[in-house]
């Protein structure tokens, strides 16, 4: 359990946890930043009441921007999938389980779609497949995959208004 000092003391801190945010791109204007500041003093005060009694004051706010660092990039990347999840379960509901009962105009549409496109979004959406196994089916990385997941979706989109 973390005393009310080490909060109070980690607190008093809060340019260290904001530099901390900044250096993961997390910025002010972003929806859960007072969520992941608030972490991110949890985090250092985990940091000062777990202290090595060698370590110096310097050497642990170093520990302690790396792990708040380390746990913002951690608590990103979860929203991150969450949200893709979310966006695959919100288009499987616009696509038919079946190509044959796609409309014209979306055959069409996926006809113009480059293969690789064509293989994320028909593992991803059809086959049932999560965005990570489908990554892991094309060897290639997460985010990469989420990116031609969404492209596609964007063309598909375009070319159906």
């Amino acid at each position: 359990m973390i005393s009310r000092y080490k909060i109070a003391e980690a607190w008093s801190k809060q340019k260290l946890v904001a530099g901390a945010l900044k250096s993961a791109h997390v910025y002010r204007s972003y929806t859960d930043y007072e969520d992941l500041f608030q972490e991110g003093i949890l985090v250092y005060a985990k940091c000062l009441a777990s202290r090595d009694p060698h370590l110096s004051d310097e050497e642990v706010d170093r520990l302690a921007f790396k792990k708040v660092l380390w746990r913002t990039l951690d608590l990103l990347k979860k929203n991150q999938r969450r949200s893709d999840h979310q966006q695959s379960l919100e288009a499987a509901f616009l696509l038919p389980a079946k190509p044959a009962e796609w409309p014209l105009a979306l055959k069409i549409a996926w006809q113009q779609l480059p293969d690789l496109e064509k293989i994320v979004l028909g593992q991803n959406l059809i086959q049932g497949y999560s965005l990570k196994e489908t990554a892991d089916l094309l060897n290639l990385p997460y985010r990469t995959t989420s990116r031609i997941k969404k492209q596609a979706l964007e063309k598909l989109r375009q070319q159906l208004e």
